[in-house]
């Protein structure tokens, strides 16, 4: 691999941790995002940014010289977090088909190798989910399932162009920097206690999680470059780091020393009839882990963002 890296989607909290990943190894950088979920980059000055809706037709040609360019691109653009998803559906949906309707076609182009970001989601309500399971999407009835379907098609749609590409499918990265306006658990728990706020748990608190340290996730990531990647797909999640919502609301307060109380507030009050909670969700990491084994517990997670 070369030293030019495009991060699509590089303003938000994945991506701007990869990008100073790759600044601080002396890689060259070009971030193509619309920051509308902020940014937190090390200083560096080989890093390029290109403030660009993706989603919107426009002039591509700045675009278009850094996937000339490019070694490798990570495209991590879309919609991200339960609140906006929830609150914008049809939103959500359209911005992910515009963006890779927009970008799909120039990585062809340019034959760019290309790491594309799917999301667990596709997995559907299955408690243990692996590359090759006969994935289990729910009703239309429910709009949050119209999130999984548009990630997936993209998977499939990536597949009929002609270009390297490796799929990642995310289950609860979270770390230093993830912000809880776009309702993130873990940034929500650590923000109430800072504020000396109740922490809320949505529901009886016993749906169970597991949560990747952002740090691991970017060595996953980078990893997942090399040729002998190409054409598959892997979970990026670590299912050591299971819990209930409930323990990790206990844990935060445990670790922090604090006398906050636990509210729990009913998914009525908080979402829409279409959000569709899942209840246990935990990734088979066979695959990534012959090559990448996480190193970061619960601990280490909460640690990093107190």
């Amino acid at each position: 691999m070369g030293n030019r890296v495009v991060i699509t989607g590089g303003g938000g909290f994945i991506g701007s941790h990869l990008v100073d990943s790759y600044v601080r190894d002396r890689y060259h950088v070009t971030v193509i995002d619309n920051f509308s979920t902020g940014e937190h980059f090390v200083d560096g000055y080989n890093k390029s940014l290109l403030p660009v809706d993706l989603s919107v037709s426009q002039d591509m040609s700045m675009i278009e010289q850094a996937l000339e360019a490019a070694d490798i691109v990570f495209h991590l653009a879309g919609s991200v977090g339960v609140k906006y998803i929830d609150a914008d559906p049809k939103g959500t949906l359209r911005n992910s088909s515009n963006i890779n309707n927009n970008m799909f076609p120039l990585f062809e182009k340019y034959k760019n190798r290309v790491v594309f970001a799917s999301t667990s989601e596709v997995y559907g309500d299955t408690e243990e989910a692996r590359e090759t399971d006969t994935l289990k999407i729910g009703s239309p009835d429910t709009l949050r399932w119209g999130y999984a379907c548009s990630k997936l098609m993209s998977e499939f749609i990536l597949r009929t162009y002609d270009f390297p590409s490796t799929i990642v499918r995310f289950f609860n990265v979270t770390g230093h920097g993830q912000l809880s306006k776009h309702g993130m658990v873990l940034p929500s728990f650590v923000e109430s206690i800072k504020m000396g706020r109740d922490i809320v748990v949505h529901g009886d608190g016993t749906q169970t999680r597991t949560f990747c340290d952002v740090r691991d996730a970017i060595s996953m990531l980078r990893l997942v470059c090399e040729d002998i990647h190409v054409d598959e797909i892997y979970n990026i999640g670590n299912p050591e780091n299971i819990l209930s919502i409930r323990e990790l609301a206990e844990m935060v307060i445990s670790m922090t020393g604090v006398d906050n109380n636990i509210i729990y507030k009913k998914y009525d009050d908080c979402f829409t009839s279409e959000f569709g909670e899942i209840y246990k969700r935990k990734p088979n990491i066979d695959k990534i882990f012959k090559f990448y084994k996480p190193i970061h517990d619960m601990k280490d997670i909460i640690s990093s963002m107190l």
